[in-house]
This record gives structure tokens, C-alpha cells and sequence, in this order.
């Protein structure tokens, strides 16, 4: 992940701002900085923020030593081409996380969708602007697309662990859908491969198949699965 630059601090808040439909009164109230201050460092201008003030509002805004908080779910919406999602993921995605999409098959012109890395829950809905009609998957690096007929828009936020629970149980779902057989049989084929001989019975198999899609659905990649069990069976 990039280290944030000072510079860079003003736009990245300004942007999370939008994303959370936030004003600048209730900031104020919030944190202790005064208005007329905060709308000033915010284009850029030199104005006086306390360290302490500025750590502050990150944290309000939902970040805290230069992530996005793992504490919190992240409300945002978006109206236009995504560039407030793009700037804001751009310099704040956890590299090291495999990224899940969530979205659903539901008509309307605002979407839904959430966003898993890691700790980090991001749900967000997108209204596109009048000249572009843009999807997350377009903006940023995802490493899985979970699409489910269900309404995310239903999906309870009333805390992290209800949300990703929900989340998760979607994914275990889509588990069973063809793109995931297909993905689950190249993962056994290639285990067969590696591990075969320490798993000769046919039961033993069956009950490989269930772990292996309780790891799928928790978000581990099939390469990651692999080389945990191959390690296993080694130093057995």
C-alpha cells in the first residue's frame, strides 16, 4: 500500500466526504474543526490543522493510520463516473487482500454492490452519471465477482458482523453455481494431482469436496487452498 503524502490528504478527504454524503457543519461538530478551516484545507490552501484535529477526522471519515477502518462498515454512494470510489481505492486498497464484488441482478438505476477485502466492508451504491454508466469491476483490481439474484439493497448494515455474515452466505451459495463447479473440479483435478495418493478412498474425496467449499466460500483462492493442504500432507 502506498504511504499517503500530506499533499495528498486534502483530495483523498474530500472525496470520502462525497462518498459519505457528509457537510461540512456536521464534520465540524463531529471533530472540533471549524468550518470556514476545513473548507479551506480542503481546496488545498495552507490552513493550520493540528495533527491531533487531522488524525481526528480520518478516523470520522472512516480511516485510521492510512486505511480504511476494518471497525466499521463504510457507507458510500457515488453519482457519476466513480472517480471518488477510484481515488479513494486507488491509494487505500489493501494489496495483500483478495477483493470480493458482490452485485446483484436487480433492475433500477441506482446499484448496489459491496465490496470485501479483508477486514475492510465497503457498500456502495452507484448512481451513474449522464455520460458514463460505470461498474466497479471497471475501476478497481477485483479478484472475484459474486453476482446473486437476491437485493443487496436488503442486505442488513446494521453491524459488521450481520452484513458479512449475510455477505459470506451469499458467497457459499454462489458456490454451487456452474462458474464455481467448474472452478472447484480444476481445484481437485490439481490436487489429485499433488496430493492424490494421501486421499485413496472415495469418502475421503467427498469430505475434501465439503472442506473445499467451506475454504471457497470463506474467500480463500484455489492456489491458496492448494499449497496449504500440500504443506500439510508433506509434514505429515
Amino acid at each position: 500500500m502506498p504511504t499517503l503524502a500530506p499533499e495528498q490528504l486534502p483530495a483523498l478527504a474530500a472525496a470520502l466526504i462525497r462518498l459519505r454524503g457528509e457537510t461540512l457543519g456536521r464534520i465540524a461538530e463531529a471533530t472540533g474543526i471549524r468550518a470556514a478551516n476545513l473548507s479551506v484545507w480542503l481546496r488545498g490552501k495552507e490552513q493550520v490543522i493540528s495533527a491531533k484535529r487531522l488524525v481526528g477526522l480520518l478516523h470520522h471519515l472512516g480511516m485510521e493510520g492510512g486505511r480504511l477502518r476494518t471497525d466499521v462498515l463504510h457507507p458510500w454512494q457515488d453519482r457519476g463516473a466513480l472517480d471518488d470510489s477510484r481515488l479513494v481505492l486507488s491509494l487505500l486498497q489493501a494489496n495483500t487482500q483478495p477483493v470480493w464484488l458482490f452485485q446483484d441482478e436487480q433492475p433500477g438505476l441506482i446499484k448496489t454492490r459491496f465490496l470485501l477485502a479483508g477486514d475492510v466492508l465497503i457498500r456502495l451504491e452507484i448512481e451513474p452519471g449522464v455520460d458514463q454508466a460505470l461498474d466497479l469491476a471497471t475501476v478497481v483490481r477485483v479478484d472475484r465477482v459474486i453476482t446473486t439474484p437476491m437485493a443487496l439493497a436488503g442486505v442488513p448494515i446494521d453491524s459488521m458482523a450481520s452484513a458479512r455474515s449475510s455477505l459470506l452466505a451469499l458467497a457459499e451459495q454462489a458456490a454451487a453455481d456452474v462458474g464455481d463447479e467448474e472452478l472447484l473440479e480444476g481445484l481437485i483435478f490439481r490436487l489429485a494431482e499433488t496430493v492424490g495418493s494421501h486421499v485413496s478412498s472415495a469418502q475421503g474425496w467427498q469430505q475434501l469436496e465439503q472442506a473445499l467449499r467451506r475454504a471457497l466460500g470463506a474467500g480463500l483462492s484455489p492456489d491458496d487452498i492448494a499449497s496449504l493442504l500440500k504443506g500439510h500432507l508433506q509434514n505429515r
